[in-house]
């Protein structure tokens, strides 16, 4: 007798198999032939009994009980004379090779062909060694040798005898995998039940295990799909093979069930006879009062807290729900084979409360699993859904699929690695039941590790194996890629597939690109595909996408490549768009649909872009030649034309133009106006509805001149514009709709100013309605930093408004969409969705779900409202018009599932409405009366007003203006949170960014983004505006309002010899010579003074004007200029330390030909001021599409997009000009916030809106002034300035501790007649 390998647990083990005889059940339509070619058919899954054995904690203390249970679960004699008198009517044996189809007898040579014949049925990647299972029937035969398990045989069920220990033992089920029985994994169950659990294993009966036994059938054994035979009732397409697998896991469902049910009726109940549910599979007695409860203790746990685990198949049988058979909280998979269980996969139960948690979850894999990508992917998608604080997924390495049965631990097999790996099974295990795994896992070796790619199988796909010597670090800093790492050995790679040296260091730059990049050359040998560079490039922004999505499998990425390779895709938008289908898009690829959406061979004659565009015009409604730009835009911009010819398109548009309005009118000359005198800027003249000014404003001509009157939208009746009227007298409403999910950028300050602007213009009133109906992404600092930014601008809400306030309105107005027959409730994947709506290239089909009565889609919608459905199993979709060409009109949704809890509503809703459904009903309920958005909302108009009619309530009208781009620069929130998360800038405020609130600290002014946005004036058409257009207004708007200061950027010391080591004069400076009522200052002027490096040269030449040795230069403001007399030098260096220089204050100096700024030394008066850190801004990106850069939109980053300068120097008039420039702004601030107060109506807002004090609206960039000959500069928020913080009689200077920051707002204009 051999034993498998003993354990020391807590409690010794027993072990007792149970069977329960059950009436006849049949599943499915399937059957195999009993006996060869022409025996008789039998059902492929018939129940007649359910088998288990039970191992649990043992009472032994009488010593009459031997420990040993048989491991074989029958002898082979024993099987063999079963299936000898089963067969024996049917004439002789036959040995073929289905051994359905013969008999199985005890001599050595048919068992081989047995062990022959189930090696011939691998059908599971990477399961082999499960076949060695008959091999052991043959090694028991033929050695005359018994496998024992180390567990004592019926020996009863121990009793919890102390009052400490009066608790039930708890129940553990176990499913076993493919070739596994209900003892192929003694130890593990046995294990677990020596720590105190009763583990019952379950006997499959479904032909999914290579043998089993059944009492009623005899031998079964495992079922291919060349054994089985459908009935004449089975569809066609019930007969496969995964169909059946699904069958068989139903079957397994109900063994489970079955098991189940008898266990917990014996331990309630007791034993209550051989007739009436178990029995034991032998006839020897047990100790059945054991089993059962009593008044004051429960023998076993079957109520609550149920553990459910399988391996293999058996892990696919209880994630396929079976745990939901148990309300089982504690699912635990070992290497789950997932490939029978129909998408999407297992997903825990329903919330059976909103305080209970989802189950837990713990995944136990090998390595081969883990490699396994398609399949690990699969289960990582499995994993997603369960509870994000309790699942686990833990690799084991140097384990096998095996690893988790009694195979490697064999007797005179089994390999010490074996038990360690066994041992680490059982840890964990116990570690996730006691709800300590996440202990277990950081006390033991554990690691992160890379998956590499070595080579290829022979089917071509890639070898994958775990990379051991590679760790993952977190992150130790947001610094941005460092050049000269490990990614330069990538160079050589990627140039030999063809990519320039430019092209292929870039591609190095990014640690997942270049690692995508490296996987493609391997497992595709491009080394030798001999592309050319523009393939090249087209594989390296493949790599780049796929280095972005988890999405993309083997089969797609392969199609991909031969797409590339094949010259399909010659273009990286082409590359781009194959990437996105084929992330929604399984293999086999439908080619045809795949060229379409990628444009792959496109054409199209001129008649049908000439008629495209005349549709375009049509449905548009556009009115004449000055929406050309927009129309070329838009019909670019339509799914149909998007790989047409940009020059055909513009071409077509033309002529349709033409056609259609007349010939295009030439623009006359402007005749030369008489010259001006120029005065000063208004920050705010086009917003101020009461200017003086004669000249129109933005809100009188073009787009926003020609908008309709309150009252003119049409209405379904009369009555609701006579309501509309009577509640806004007639005046201009509008609103400012944000999602708080982010910051505004400088397109929002356009909608800003044209929604605020053309109400206030008018006399009327403006909204700030926060669009809060995605809770999910929705955050308080996004509010708070909407509302600031709003009230920097200069703009103060009429109402601050939430479409959360309408909630119950919207749930009401939705009830009665139902009841008019216009909304049904959906319960189609997001897949089929897309499918039924032709992803906006072919025609739509009607949902399945659409012609459900009325009173079911009512009633299902209450159940999303009370939590019913968990999110994406249900919507509500409005029941539009799908014979339309407008998309938007193809039943959109309107209310989704989501779990989330609201900032304001908290958790009283289950369900939200979406933008489509919120935006017109609110603007509704608000009695906008000019509904004003972006132009890419054009074809939303059509469903906005659809739905107000549908509801017959008061349909604002929505009018469309074209969005501000600014070139250079991107406001996408994911592509910015990749910057700050990445180190490439320092926050959403950094001011290289063009965010509103990096804006602002950067000190532009708000006067100057409004002057800016109003003198691009409004229309349909996109504005796509250079940052030099911008930073030009900027420079404008702060010429005549930004006092003047001297300031020198690189200080070089000047002494000047002939005046005396006292020498003071006090200058008298104004802050900007051509605006008085900025003021003035005195400043000193002494006998040391510093000038800027770049001021002095030590060779002279005709065309430089400023100071040399022997040349005279002015300073601005001094009393005479100075002559350079001799310098110092550093001797290490030649680097001029030091000047020397005469005061030309006596005879008659010849006028200086320039003049130069300056700072004097003089510490009574705290002069110089001396700036820590000066920060020079330069353009982020390099070129003016960043988006356009291969592989992604950081390759364009400039790297050198900032400059710091250390020990800049400014006049000593800053301190006072600091302190005054605050109060102002403070002053100004506090008088807003009263007027806006005063005013009635005004600023009524909800509570719990965040209040922004005017405080707020003053920061440390309201500072700012232009450094003389320098820059616009402002005050950085780093900044540390203890002036500031005193009171208005102290006198302000440099404190201890101040450390002072400037940034540059602009630079200066230069004068090019001065040799600057």
């Amino acid at each position: 007798m051999l034993f498998l390998p003993d354990f020391n647990g807590r409690f010794p083990v027993g072990a007792t198999t149970f069977k329960l005889p059950v009436s006849r059940k049949v599943l499915g339509t399937a059957s195999i032939r009993r006996h060869g070619h022409e025996g008789t058919l039998k059902p492929a899954l018939q129940l007649d009994e359910v088998i288990f054995t039970a191992y649990y904690p043992a009472d032994v203390k009488e010593n009459s009980f031997k420990k040993g249970l048989n491991w074989l679960l029958r002898s082979v004699s024993w099987l063999s004379s079963q299936q000898s008198n089963k067969a024996h009517c049917s004439g002789p044996p036959v040995q073929c090779k289905h051994l359905y189809r013969g008999t199985l007898t005890s001599q050595a040579g048919p068992t081989y062909l047995y062990c022959i014949e189930m090696l011939n049925r691998a059908h599971l990647p990477g399961v082999s060694p499960w076949l060695v299972w008959p091999f052991v029937y043959l090694y028991g035969t033929l050695l005359k040798v018994r496998i024992l398990i180390p567990v004592y045989p019926n020996a009863p069920l121990l009793r919890q005898r102390s009052i400490a220990e009066n608790q039930p033992w708890p129940l553990v089920i176990f499913s076993h995998g493919l070739g596994g029985s209900r003892t192929a994994y003694s130890q593990l169950c046995s294990r677990l039940a020596s720590s105190g659990r009763v583990v019952l294993a379950i006997q499959h009966c479904d032909g999914s295990g290579h043998a089993f036994v059944s009492s009623t059938t005899g031998l079964g054994l495992y079922i291919r799909e060349t054994d089985l035979t459908w009935t004449s009732e089975a569809k066609d397409d019930d007969k496969t093979m995964d169909i059946f697998r699904q069958q068989q896991l139903a079957f397994r469902r109900l063994e489970i069930y079955l098991a189940f049910r008898s266990f917990k009726q014996l331990i309630q109940d007791g034993y209550r006879g051989s007739s009436y549910g178990l029995q034991t599979i032998d006839e020897k007695s047990i100790d059945w009062s054991s089993w059962s409860s009593d008044v004051d203790v429960k023998a076993v746990e079957c109520e609550k807290d149920v553990l459910l685990a399988g391996h293999s198949f058996g892990g696919a049988t209880v994630a396929s729900d079976a745990y939901l058979i148990l309300c089982s909280d504690l699912p635990w998979l070992c290497n789950p084979w997932l490939e029978p269980i129909p998408l999407p996969g297992p997903c825990p139960p329903p919330h059976r409360g909103s305080d209970d948690a989802l189950p837990q979850l713990l995944v136990i894999n090998s390595e081969k699993f883990s490699l396994w990508k398609d399949h690990f992917a699969r289960l990582i998608g499995v994993v997603q859904a369960w509870e994000p604080e309790k699942r686990r997924v833990l690799t084991i390495i140097r384990s096998r699929h095996t690893s988790f049965s009694d195979f490697p631990l064999l007797p005179l097999f089994s390999r010490r690695a074996a038990h360690i790996v066994m041992d680490r099974i059982v840890e964990l295990s116990e570690a996730f039941i006691d709800g300590d795994v996440d202990t277990f896992v950081d006390g033991n070796a554990t690691r992160k590790i890379e998956i590499r790619i070595i080579g290829k199988k022979p089917d071509g796909s890639p070898q994958r194996q775990f990379d051991l010597s590679l760790t993952h670090p977190r992150p130790s800093s947001m610094a941005p890629p460092q050049s000269g790492t490990a990614s330069d050995t990538y160079i050589p790679l990627f140039k030999s597939i063809g990519l320039t040296q430019a092209k292929a260091a870039e591609a190095a730059k990014n640690a997942k690109i270049a690692s995508s990049l490296r996987n493609l050359i391997v497992s595709y040998d491009l080394t030798e595909a001999h592309l050319d560079e523009k393939q090249a490039t087209l594989v390296t922004a493949l790599a780049g996408q796929l280095a972005k999505t988890e999405s993309i499998e083997p089969s797609e990425q392969d199609f991909a490549i031969k797409a590339i390779l094949q010259g399909k895709l010659k273009s990286v938008d082409q590359v781009n768009a194959a990437v996105k289908y084929l992330e929604t898009h399984r293999a086999p690829i439908n080619e045809t649909e795949f060229d379409i959406e990628c444009g792959v061979g496109f054409s199209i004659t001129s008649e049908e872009l000439y008629s495209s565009v005349m549709s375009y015009i049509r449905e548009n409604a556009v009115t004449g030649w000055p929406n050309l730009g927009s129309v070329i835009s838009g019909v670019k911009a339509s799914p149909a034309l998007r790989w047409a010819n940009p020059l055909e398109v513009k071409n077509a548009v033309e002529k349709a133009f033409t056609e259609t309005f007349g010939a295009k009118e030439t623009a006359k000359p402007k005749a030369k106006d008489p010259k001006k005198e120029k005065t000063p800027q208004a920050t705010t003249s086009d917003v101020d509805p009461g200017s003086s000014t004669g000249r129109r404003t933005v809100f009188e001509e073009g787009f926003l001149g020609a908008l309709h009157r309150p009252g003119e939208n049409p209405q379904t009746s009369p009555e609701l514009r006579e309501q509309h009227l009577r509640t806004t007298d007639g005046q201009v409403w509008t609103r400012f709709p944000p999602e708080p999910n982010g910051y505004l950028h400088i397109g929002h300050s356009k909608a800003i100013f044209v929604n605020f602007g053309y109400a206030a213009h008018h006399g009327g009133k403006c909204y700030l309605r926060f669009d809060d109906t995605n809770p999910e992404k929705e955050e308080a600092r996004y509010f708070e930093s909407i509302i600031e930014v709003i009230r920097w601008l200069g703009f103060e809400p009429w109402k601050i408004t939430y479409s959360s306030d309408y909630f119950d309105q919207l749930y009401d107005l939705a009830i009665e969409l139902i009841k008019r027959d216009k909304a049904y409730v959906c319960h189609c994947t997001q897949e089929q969705i897309k499918a039924d709506r032709g992803e906006k290239l072919a025609a739509p089909k009607a949902c399945v779900h659409r012609t459900r009565p009325i009173q079911e889609s009512l009633d299902e919608f209450i159940r999303m409202k009370d939590g019913y459905y968990r999110p994406k199993e249900a919507n509500l979709r409005m029941k539009m018009d799908l014979t339309d060409g407008n998309p938007q009109m193809w039943d959109l949704t309107a209310y989704r599932v989501l779990n989330a809890s609201h900032h304001r509503t908290l958790d009283k809703w289950k369900i939200y409405p979406t933008y489509d459904y919120t935006h017109c009903l609110v603007d509704s309920f608000e009695n906008i009366s000019h509904s004003l958005c972006t132009t890419e909302f054009i074809a939303s108009r059509q469903s906005y007003e659809w739905l107000c009619d549908a509801l017959d309530v008061y349909k604002p009208r929505q009018s469309e203006f074209g969005r501000l781009n600014l070139q250079g620069t991107i406001n996408s929130k994911r592509k910015i949170l990749q910057l700050v998360d990445e180190g490439y800038v320092s926050g959403w405020n950094d001011p290289r960014l063009y965010t509103l609130i990096a804006l602002r600290r950067r000190g532009v002014p708000p006067g100057a983004i409004l002057s800016f946005v109003s003198s691009l004036g409004v229309s349909t058409a996109a504005s796509n505006i250079q940052i030099a257009r911008f930073e030009q207004t900027v420079r404008q708007y702060l010429e005549g309002s930004a006092p003047r200061l001297f300031m020198v950027l690189r200080p070089l010391k000047v002494t000047i010899e002939n005046v005396p080591e006292d020498y003071l004069v006090m200058v008298d400076k104004p802050f900007h010579p051509k605006n008085p009522q900025l003021g003035s200052s005195q400043i000193p002027f002494t006998r040391t003074i510093y000038i800027d490096s770049d001021d002095f040269r030590l060779e002279d030449s005709k065309d430089y004007f400023r100071l040399a040795p022997g040349k005279s230069v002015g300073l601005f403001q001094a009393p005479y200029p100075i002559t350079c007399t001799s310098y110092k030098t550093d001797s290490a260096t030649g680097e001029v330390t030091e000047v020397l220089c005469r005061l030309e204050d006596s005879g008659s100096a010849p006028k200086p030909k320039a003049y130069i700024q300056w700072v004097a030394e003089h510490a009574p008066s705290g002069s110089p001021v001396r700036v820590d850190e000066t920060r020079i801004f330069y353009p982020l990106f390099k070129s003016d599409n960043p988006l356009a850069a291969v592989p992604d939109f950081k390759a364009d980053i400039n790297p050198d997009s900032m400059e710091v300068i250390k020990g800049a120097l400014v006049e000593v008039s800053f301190w006072s000009l600091a302190k005054r420039s605050i109060a102002d702004a403070l002053e100004e601030a506090r008088a807003r916030a009263e007027k806006a107060k005063a005013i009635p109506g005004a600023a009524a807002h909800e509570e719990g809106t965040p209040d922004v004090m005017p405080e707020q609206l003053v920061g440390k960039e309201c500072v700012r002034f232009q450094g003389l000959r320098v820059a616009y500069l402002a005050v950085d928020s780093d900044s540390r300035m203890g002036a500031l913080e005193e009171p208005s009689d102290v006198t302000p200077g440099r404190r201890q501790g101040d450390y002072l920051v400037l940034n540059r707002i602009a630079s200066l204009k230069e004068d090019a007649g001065k040799g600057m």
